[in-house]
């Protein structure tokens, strides 16, 4: 069918609309005319995908990555130029804020983006295709679970990359026959590569050495690696949360602090903690911080990085922030939070919201989550959105990573 599409939705699809049915057309551009075939078809909406542009817009580029036109699920936007790429998110994030009834300026929206936006994950997880005898690692073709076979990716640090025909061989062995995934996480500026296979413990105990024998070039470990940040030194384990675009973490966490202003005297609160990278920073500028923190990995690794890094005014809680903020004696003056991509619990909200804190930092991976959360705390009139920053931490992809900062009203 042919089609004329709109704006770009969170998910990287264009809005089309067809007997007032909404279409997700896949791999087309607000305002372009494309021939789209139609993949799934759902009671309320289709989704469809390109063949043909027709009227292509003038953003379109021919996609560098061999794999982005085999149908790989690990990017969406790679035909889109990058500056185009921000503009679009952008309107993402506005038209979340709207749905939401936030009212914000989009000129207002302070966009961060990256100077060279490739070969920036330091940390991936690839999937174990085996056939016959062969071994390769590749990601799921998108919206299947069909592995695509891949050698190279583009937006992954090139000693990810060249782990990847290493680890495929030592998958080879039937010893190794239970992994069916790796993730690997580098620490930049090293030849320092943590790997962990999925299931846990399903690698047999010489598949690392199995491995290192074709990259002798990197040093494989398989418990944990230190990672340096704004001059402090972490441990980071598979099982822990980090930021995985270096360049653009400084950026996000130097804009966070900036939001919270903190002047030396102030109480912070820092929830969904993990190991304290973005903590620490806050310890530097405040009086006290409490490190709030469910998963007991995260606590242990953040309680040792504090230690390591000399941060002896933080103290960590561990606990759902819904149950735990809750408990707290002291008064608070700045809230800063970074929850998963579900975002918060209307629990959690309503508990951070007693806190009463002068200012609210938020930092969200899914700009519909964040519009929800960031509502229900200026509900009555307790908080107003003050500033929204961008910070695109995940180019060629449709996903969303922005800050906004919130002031308590009297």
């Amino acid at each position: 069918m042919q089609l004329t599409v709109g704006e770009l939705a969170h998910g990287g699809a264009a809005l089309a609309r067809v007997d007032g049915r909404v279409v997700f057309v896949e791999g087309a551009i607000p305002g372009e005319t494309v021939e789209a075939e139609v993949t799934h078809r759902r009671k309320d909406f289709w989704r469809a995908q390109a063949t043909a542009v027709l009227d292509p817009a003038a953003a379109r580029i021919d996609p560098p990555c061999p794999y982005f036109k085999a149908g790989c699920g690990g990017c969406q936007l790679q035909y889109l130029a990058y500056p185009e790429q921000l503009a679009q998110k952008r309107q993402v994030l506005h038209r979340q804020l709207e749905r939401a009834h936030l009212e914000f300026p989009i000129e207002r929206i302070d966009v961060l983006g990256m100077e060279n936006p490739w070969r920036y994950r330091l940390r991936g997880e690839f999937h174990v295709l085996r056939r016959g005898g062969a071994v390769s690692l590749g990601f799921y073709r998108k919206h299947t679970y069909q592995t695509l076979p891949i050698d190279a990716c583009l937006i992954h640090a090139e000693a990810i990359e060249r782990a990847l025909p290493a680890f495929a061989h030592a998958a080879e062995d039937p010893a190794a026959a239970g992994v069916t995934a790796l993730q690997f996480t580098w620490a930049p500026g090293t030849s320092d590569l943590l790997w962990a296979p999925y299931p846990p413990g399903s690698a047999d105990p010489s598949f690392g050495a199995r491995a290192a024998g074709w990259i002798p070039e990197l040093n494989l470990n398989d418990d944990s690696i230190g990672m340096d940040d704004a001059g402090r030194h972490f441990r980071v384990r598979p099982e822990a949360f980090v930021q995985v675009n270096v360049r653009q973490r400084h950026v996000l966490y130097e804009r966070a602090v900036a939001f919270a202003q903190l002047t030396g005297g102030e109480r912070a609160v820092d929830a969904y903690a993990g190991i304290g990278m973005l903590t620490a920073r806050l310890a530097e500028r405040a009086a006290g911080v409490i490190a709030v923190e469910e998963s007991p990995y995260a606590v242990r690794l953040g309680e040792l990085n504090m230690q390591l890094n000399g941060c002896g005014n933080v103290h960590y809680r561990r606990g759902r922030v819904e149950d735990t903020v809750r408990h707290l004696d002291e008064s608070v003056d700045v809230l800063v939070l970074d929850p998963p991509r579900a975002g918060c619990t209307e629990a959690a909200v309503e508990a951070m919201a007693t806190l009463r804190a002068e200012r609210i930092v938020y930092i969200s991976c899914d700009p519909s989550t964040l519009a929800r959360d960031v509502s229900r705390f200026c509900t009555a009139g307790r908080y107003t959105l003050v500033e929204v920053a961008l910070v695109d931490m995940f180019p060629q992809t449709y996903h969303i990573e922005a800050v906004v900062k919130l002031e308590r009203n009297a």
